[in-house]
């Protein structure tokens, strides 16, 4: 399945962030796969979800991805980014746009123990790697998050998710967010 074989055609929005992220990184060699997840990738997303891309890439490509992730950000209006090592081997970058999108690209070497657990939807797989990453663990759950984990740079980004789940009347795991960040800061 390729970007283009996703159907997002209900979000316009976030389907032209996934195939700008696909045509950013599917034709770089050390750029191996490229998979949905999260609540896109399970037919549940809304118009304030954000897309989930997990890349996998090889030889430290994500140290080396600046040049890729500038050619994604190009022409696009954006209000926030956070970006950071989750370890040695995964690095991410979290985007806000001035119209409220917003897009999760996380590059993970394939030395970082990354499994996939569903939903999840192949972007692109060039060499079949995917199906070896796949997992039967449940997928992990917004209030199992922890909060705070990026500190003051990240706050952003955490009050936005707050503001995504009370437009969406989850207002007991926004509160539950909320006091998580009170007690971290």
């Amino acid at each position: 399945m390729s970007s283009r074989e996703i159907d997002l055609s209900h979000l316009p929005l976030q389907q032209q962030l996934v195939e700008s992220a696909c045509r950013a990184f599917e034709n770089i060699p050390d750029v191996i796969a490229a998979v949905l997840v999260g609540s896109l990738a399970a037919g549940k997303g809304d118009r304030v979800s954000d897309a989930d891309i997990v890349i996998f890439t090889q030889n430290s490509f994500h140290k080396k991805s600046a040049p890729f992730f500038s050619a994604f950000e190009s022409e696009k209006d954006i209000f926030y980014c956070l970006d950071g090592f989750h370890t040695e081997d995964a690095y991410f970058k979290k985007y806000i746009f001035h119209d409220f999108t917003s897009i999760e690209i996380h590059c993970l070497d394939l030395k970082e123990p990354f499994e996939l657990c569903h939903p999840f939807k192949v972007l692109f797989n060039k060499t079949g790697m995917v199906k070896e990453r796949i997992t039967d663990q449940p997928a992990p759950k917004h209030q199992d998050f922890e909060a705070y984990t990026h500190g003051d740079k990240g706050i952003v980004w955490e009050l936005f998710d707050c503001i995504k789940w009370l437009s969406r009347d989850d207002t007991e795991l926004a509160k539950s967010h909320l006091k998580k960040l009170a007690a971290k800061m």
